[in-house]
């Protein structure tokens, strides 16, 4: 296909408007995530008149078969590099937008189309005549058809009006088009390839190629061609290309579902890898309790061996010796007999040391028993053992072949009932006082192509025992196949692992105090139970006495779920991410003042921002830095009631600081805090001690105003990573956010209960009571912010949900004075303030 003009392209009006038509496709939610998304969004924002490879207008563009047009020139030095000049059946030449492979054979370059659509445009709006390009009179213009791209005169602009073959034209007046100040283009007629000067006239529908007149009698003669008018086949193939296009646009729209999904498969992934990490690490700690606890069991027995086989052999020892002293006195005796007696006196004597001496040697002991002890172990055996059963990895993949090699659905292993005090529950009946589904509170929502999961199932039969001192537990839910372990089951891991500790040493520290409901959580906990008893666990009766509680302190709460989760409205949403004032990098956490304003520690701006509940700025103090008054990724902020004074916990030269401003911002004392590694949670009692959790080491620590340590106390026996933290009274509440519960520890650290469980507090990260003394816990898993509100003895009283917004890792969450929920979702970058729940 020719053309007799390589003048550039200028916008049309037609050409800005098929452009509006995918303005959708620039717009991605976490564009960030996605490894093309940006380059197609750069794509439809980058000049259509500019070549992508020399970076100037284009010249004599032609297009490739991905649709990308680049100047002839360009494409030719491509061509030259790529294979040579020299064009062969095969050669093609790749797109360097996107990668697409397009074969030009031996044409080369003349197989690729020009683009007319750039270089057939001319832009005649500040021409003084125009004249007809509809008819050969060549007269003056008035109107343009932009249907057709052509100029009309009278006659043609009449017709165009009232004859039938043109009632789907649309015409434009040029006065009109002068005045709304559009451009006035008209486009230049193609010529044949084939045949020079012939103008393109026809379509044949046989090749689906446009032609000439002269085509007609050569190369597309009829009837082995069918050939008619371009204008009679424009509204077929419009159509055509119109659906191709709708059909396009949806698959658009498809694709950006699946994109979504992917990237919500993508952090699934992440907590999947996170999850499976911990039960690997801890299903290591496991295993080695139960070795620990054979070789203590062996070692135990080897002594029982020896002192066993001691005892004997100086037994016999002591026994030859006393046989020796009677043959030595016996002898003595004889010999002086011999030596001094006379006749008469050997033969008064001679029947007793007859008697004697043969006694001696009929009694003496025999000897030739030896004793010993040797230990025989397998190691390739016990080797081989492990791998097999050490855990598997359960993929999308296996998911399938398991589903197509076995069409019976999949049944989860018997188990003989436990029998508790006269009670017999099934071992998949009992849960952490959640009567829920794990189905519902699995921490994997994936499709099932996605899942992913690791199982360390050792065994499928677990003993029956029986336990005489345990609290009363939850009536049995049935319970699905497990596709893997539950979050809960890897605590119960951790849990199991100390019972080789808490059984072979009595002087160290208590061990926590748990209910069996909460050891035994489900049937996986199960599953790790039969395996430590295959793997030597003969006698689970004692080490399991040793952890149970000894009163009735600590009672099992059974946690009954609604399905009615209420929604929350937003009532105010302010932030962004960015260095000015009410904006936001990364916040990870906040507090509410004296008069309930918001004040927000922004992390990587390195200062602290304060607000009213509305979200209107009212000040900020920091500027970054390590030295005394300067703040250096501030992680967390309190308030102490008392004088407004603010407590901020940053980094500075140590791990962790903690520095105390005034209600206004400015520094007043720095209080070095290096036993700390990361705080979790920071909060003020009621009488001004200021208390403070780590999350790497699972320890609350209580310090004073002055900077002196009052007191401390280690939780990690009882939850794995705190997250928050909050204070009732003389209670402390702890969120632990991969035991998914809350737990609660007196001012002396003495444990009390739990509140929460998986399914319903899911990875909790942040906490807050009522005035009332309602508990309220938020997680934002899933994306979605969930506020759990529990009665302070962990009855669930209702739950709430926001569906309005996407959010990713909130931090903490606080209740004001009108009810009003708020919370920070760091990676958002935004604080949202919630619609009242409730007037307490």
């Amino acid at each position: 296909m020719g053309t007799n003009s390589d003048e550039d392209f200028i916008e049309s009006k037609e050409f800005r408007e098929s452009k509006e038509e995918f303005g959708d496709l620039i717009i991605f939610e976490d564009s960030g995530k996605l490894g093309n998304s940006d380059s197609l969004g750069d794509a439809l924002l980058v000049d259509p008149n500019q070549c992508g490879m020399c970076g100037h207008s284009l010249v004599v563009p032609r297009m490739l078969h991905c649709l990308h047009g680049f100047c002839e020139e360009c494409l030719d030095k491509r061509l030259v590099s790529e294979g040579g000049d020299a064009g062969t059946p095969d050669t093609s030449i790749i797109c360097p937008t996107c990668h697409h492979e397009s074969k030009v054979g031996t044409k080369k370059l003349n197989a690729l189309p020009l683009d007319v659509t750039k270089i057939n445009i001319s832009d005649v709006s500040n021409s003084t005549t125009l004249h007809c390009t509809s008819c050969t009179a060549k007269e003056v213009a008035k109107s343009r058809c932009n249907t057709c791209h052509n100029l009309l005169c009278t006659n043609c602009d009449t017709a165009h009006h009232y004859m039938r073959c043109f009632e789907s034209h649309k015409v434009v007046s040029l006065d009109e088009m002068r005045k709304d100040g559009l451009k006035i283009t008209i486009h230049t007629p193609l010529f044949c390839e084939l045949h020079n000067g012939e103008n393109i006239i026809y379509y044949c529908n046989t090749c689906l190629v446009t032609v000439c007149s002269e085509c007609l009698k050569n190369e597309h003669k009829p009837p082995g061609h069918i050939c008619e008018p371009i204008l009679d086949s424009e509204l077929k193939v419009r159509q055509e290309i119109q659906c191709l296009l709708e059909e396009s646009k949806a698959k658009v729209e498809v694709l950006l579902h699946a994109s979504n999904g992917l990237n919500n498969s993508l952090e699934e992934l992440a907590h999947q890898h996170s999850t499976a990490k911990d039960l690997i690490n801890e299903s290591y700690q496991s295993y080695k309790a139960v070795l620990e606890k054979c070789k203590e069991e062996a070692l135990d027995r080897l002594k029982a061996l020896h002192h066993e086989r001691e005892l004997k052999i100086m037994m016999e020892n002591d026994r030859v010796g006393r046989t020796i002293d009677n043959f030595e006195d016996a002898c003595k005796f004889t010999s002086h007999l011999l030596e001094d007696a006379t006749a008469p006196e050997m033969m008064y004597l001679r029947k007793i040391v007859v008697n004697r001496l043969t006694d001696l040697n009929k009694s003496s002991p025999k000897l030739g028993k030896v004793y010993n002890i040797e230990f025989h172990t397998d190691f390739n055996n016990f080797e081989r053992v492990v791998k097999e059963n050490f855990g598997s990895f359960h993929t999308e993949k296996t998911e399938n072949l398991s589903k197509q090699s076995s069409p019976l659905p999949m049944i989860p292993p018997i188990l003989p009932p436990l029998t508790i005090n006269g009670l017999t529950s099934n071992a998949s009946g009992l849960t952490n006082g959640c009567a829920t589904s794990l189905s519902n509170s699995s921490p994997i929502s994936l499709p099932m192509s996605m899942q992913s999961s690791f199982d360390g199932d050792l065994g499928n039969n677990l003993q029956s025992f029986s336990i005489a001192q345990s609290p009363p537990l939850p009536a049995p839910v049935s319970t699905p196949s497990l596709q893997g372990f539950s979050s809960i089951a890897e605590y119960n891991l951790t849990q199991l692992a100390t019972l080789a500790e808490t059984s072979t040493s009595s002087n160290t520290s208590p061990s926590p105090q748990f209910n069996l409901a909460e050891l035994l959580n489900n049937d996986t906990a199960c599953k790790n139970l039969a395996s430590l008893a295959k793997l030597g666990l003969n006698s689970v009766t004692d080490p399991l006495a040793s952890i149970l509680p000894t009163s009735s302190n600590n009672p099992s709460t059974t946690i009954t779920r609604s399905n009615k989760v209420s929604p929350m409205q937003i009532r105010w949403k302010f932030g962004q991410l960015g260095p000015s004032k009410g904006q936001f990098n990364s916040p990870h956490g906040f507090c509410l003042g004296l008069e309930e304003d918001i004040i927000v520690a922004d992390t990587n701006n390195h200062r602290v921002q304060v607000f009213e509940k509305s979200g209107t700025f009212k000040f900020q103090f920091g500027i970054p830095g390590k030295d005394e008054g300067q703040l250096w990724y501030p992680r967390k902020v309190a308030v102490m009631r008392s004088s407004g004074k603010y407590v901020v916990c940053d980094r500075g030269n140590e791990r962790s600081r903690m520095q105390i401003f005034t209600k206004s911002g400015h520094f007043l004392k720095k209080i070095a805090i290096r036993y700390i590694d990361i705080v979790a949670g920071l909060a003020v009692s009621g009488n001004g001690e200021i208390v403070a959790v780590d999350s790497v080491s699972p320890t609350v620590f209580i310090i004073g105003e002055s900077g002196e340590l009052l007191r401390w106390f280690d939780c990690s026996d009882y939850m794995r990573e705190p997250s928050d933290i909050a204070i009732h009274g003389k209670e402390f509440y702890v969120c632990d956010f991969k035991g998914h519960n809350v737990v609660v520890f007196n001012e002396t650290g003495q444990y009390l209960r739990r509140i929460g469980c998986e399914g319903v507090t899911n990875f909790p990260n942040g906490i807050d009571i009522s005035d009332a003394g309602d508990v309220l816990i938020g997680d934002s898993h899933g994306n979605r912010f969930h506020v759990a509100v529990f009665s302070r003895d962990g009855s669930l009283v209702s739950e709430f949900e926001c569906p309005y917004v996407k959010v990713s890792r909130c931090c903490g969450l606080k209740i004001t004075s009108e009810g009003y929920v708020v919370t920070l979702a760091k990676n958002n970058h935004h604080v949202l303030v919630l619609n009242t729940l409730y007037i307490m």
